[in-house]
C-alpha cells in the first residue's frame, strides 16, 4: 500500500524474488513514485541528504548515483539534487523493474485508490479501497508515506479555512499567493524552509517564520557513509535504555567521533556557537563554518542514524520514548540539517528584509475578513494576509480492527504493533502477521524513518524475509504481494 519512494525501493527487492512472486499489485492515488518528498517539480526544492544516501538500494555504491551518471549529470556523492531529480529516478526505475518483473512472469497491477483497510481472511488478506472494491494478497507492504500535514492545536480549528495552506507541498500553491503578500509561515524545520525559499523568492512578499523553539535546522555540505565506522557499536550494545550512564557515554563517543573525522586531524573544539533567541545570527555562524568546511559533526550522521535504527528498535516502546524525548530537539537539528547552499539563500533573504524568524511563537491566531491577526507575547498584534501551516507531516493513522487494522484519517482505537523484523501484530496477544510496515509506517518502532536509506534497509529486510519465508505457517506455492 502506498506510491511513494518507500514502494519503489520494495518493488526493487521484490524483483529479486521474481522465482517465488505470482503477483505484485499496488494501491496508491498517485502514479508510483510521486510521493510528497520528491513529487515536486519545483526547482527550487533541494533534498536535505546527499546522493550517496539517497538511493533505493541502500547498499553499495549508490544506485541514484549510478543513474545520474549514466544520464550525464555532473554529480558528486556528496552533492545535494532538486527533489524533482529523484521523483524521476524513483518514476523511471519503477518502470524498469516493472518490465523486470513482467518478463519473469509476474502480473504487476495498479489500483489508483487508497487503501483503507487490511483483514486477514482464509487465504491470506483482503486490502479495502475508498472507491468500496478490495484486493487480495498472501503478503502485504505497508509503503505508506509521511503525507498528511501536521496542524497545531491552535491552527486545527481554522482547516479549510480559505487563506490558510495546509501544507508546504506542493509548492506552485505558494508560488500562487499574491506578490505583495505577507505570509506567517508556522514551522522552522524543514517544511517551512522549503515554504520560506519559495515564497520569499519574490523580493516583494513578507514571510515570517514561527515555531515553539523558534530555531533553524542545522547546515551541512555532506550526508555520506563514512569508509570505515567512527562509533563504538559496542558502547551501544553495552548501556540500555535505563541505564543512568546512557547519556554520558553517548555523549562521549560522540564527541570522540566528530573529533576523530575534523578536517586537519583528531582533537580540537568540534561544537558550534549558538545565539539562543537569534535563530538569524545562529544561521549566519553555521553557514560560515560549513563554508569554510568546519563541521566535523555531519561526518558522523549517516551512521549515526543507522546505530539508532538498529539499537533504539530494540527497546522497549516506553523506554524508547523517554530516551528519544531527551533527544528529539538536538535530533531534529542536526539529523535534518539543511544544505549550505539553502542557508546561503536563507541569509539573502533575511538581509534583504523579505524574510524574518520569529523568537517566539503567538499566543493567539484569528483569522479576519483579509487575513489573520496574531497576538505576540507581549501583547504586539500583526496581521498577515495568509497563513502557510509547515509544521511536517505523518503518515496515516494505522488503528486495530477485529481481524485486521483500518488505515486513515478518523481511525479510532489503538495502533497495532510493529515488531523489530517490522511485521505487524494486530492485537498484543495476536500472532506476526505476513504484513509488514516499511518507511515512515514503521516511525513506532524506528526513531528514524523520513529517509530513503532507511526505507530502502526496511525494504531489503522485508525482501529477504520473503525469500527464506521465515513468517509463520506453511509457505504459500505462489506469494501475491499487496503494496
Amino acid at each position: 500500500m502506498g506510491g511513494g519512494a518507500t514502494a519503489v525501493s520494495a518493488m526493487a527487492h521484490l524483483v529479486r524474488l521474481c522465482g517465488g512472486v505470482e503477483s505484485v499489485t499496488f494501491a496508491a492515488p498517485l502514479p508510483i513514485g510521486l510521493g510528497t518528498a520528491f513529487g515536486t517539480t519545483d526547482p527550487a526544492l533541494l533534498c536535505n541528504t546527499s546522493v550517496d544516501v539517497t538511493s533505493l538500494i541502500a547498499e553499495g555504491e549508490s544506485d541514484l548515483l549510478a543513474y545520474l551518471a549514466a544520464r550525464g549529470h555532473p554529480v558528486h556523492r556528496d552533492d545535494f539534487v532538486p527533489r524533482w531529480l529523484v521523483g524521476q529516478y524513483c518514476r523511471e526505475r519503477f518502470g524498469r523493474y516493472v518490465e523486470d518483473a513482467r518478463r519473469a512472469g509476474v502480473r504487476v497491477t495498479h489500483f489508483r485508490d487508497h487503501a483503507t483497510a487490511v483483514e486477514r481472511v482464509r487465504d491470506g488478506y483482503r486490502v479495502a479501497l475508498r472507491s468500496g472494491g478490495f484486493i487480495t494478497g498472501t503478503d502485504v507492504l505497508l509503503c505508506h508515506g509521511a503525507d498528511v500535514p501536521v496542524l497545531p492545536d491552535d491552527i486545527r480549528p481554522y482547516a479549510g479555512h480559505p487563506r490558510l495552506i495546509e501544507a508546504a507541498h506542493p509548492a506552485h500553491r505558494l508560488r500562487k499567493l499574491p506578490p505583495e503578500a505577507r505570509v506567517l509561515v508556522v514551522g522552522t524545520k524543514l517544511s517551512a524552509i522549503d515554504a520560506a525559499l519559495v515564497l520569499a523568492g519574490d523580493a516583494r512578499r513578507r514571510v515570517v517564520l514561527t515555531s515553539p523553539s523558534g530555531e533553524l535546522p542545522a547546515v551541512r555540505t555532506r550526508l555520506r557513509r563514512m569508509p570505515s565506522p567512527v562509533l563504538d557499536h559496542g558502547v551501544w550494545a553495552g548501556v540500555g535504555p535505563d541505564d543512568e550512564n546512557l547519556d554520558r557515554a553517548l555523549t562521549r563517543q560522540l564527541l570522540s567521533a566528530a573529533r576523530s573525522v575534523r578536517p586537519g586531524g583528531p582533537g580540537g573544539p568540534v561544537g558550534v556557537r549558538r545565539f539562543p533567541g537569534d535563530a538569524a545570527e545562529t544561521l549566519r555562524e553555521e553557514t560560515r563554518l560549513a563554508a569554510a568546511a568546519h563541521i566535523p559533526w555531519q561526518d558522523v550522521v549517516a551512521e549515526l542514524i543507522d546505530v539508532l535504527n538498529a539499537y533504539a528498535s530494540r527497546w522497549d516502546a516506553g523506554s524508547r520514548s523517554t530516551v528519544l524525548e531527551r533527544y528529539r530537539a538536538l535530533m531534529s537539528r542536526y539529523i535534518s540539517a539543511i544544505p549550505l547552499r539553502n542557508a546561503s539563500l536563507l541569509l539573502r533573504h533575511l538581509s534583504d528584509g523579505r524574510l524574518r524568524v520569529s523568537p517566539r511563537y503567538p499566543l493567539r491566531v484569528e483569522p479576519h475578513e483579509a487575513g489573520w491577526t496574531v497576538e505576540w507575547p507581549g501583547g504586539s498584534r500583526e496581521s498577515f494576509d495568509h497563513l502557510v501551516c509547515a509544521a511536517g507531516y505523518r503518515p496515516p493513522p494505522m488503528r486495530r480492527a477485529p481481524n485486521g487494522l483500518r488505515i486513515g484519517h478518523g481511525c479510532r482505537g489503538a495502533a497495532p504493533e510493529v515488531l523489530e523484523d517490522l511485521r505487524v501484530r494486530f492485537t498484543p496477544e495476536g500472532p506476526a502477521e505476513r504484513v509488514w510496515a516499511l518507511g515512515a509506517g514503521a516511525g513506532s518502532r524506528y526513531p528514524i524513518v523520513n529517509y530513503l536509506r532507511a526505507a530502502a534497509q526496511h525494504a531489503a529486510v522485508v525482501a529477504r524475509q520473503l525469500s527464506s519465508d521465515s513468517g509463520e505457517g506453511a509457505e504459500p506455492s505462489a506469494e501475491r504481494i499487496s503494496l
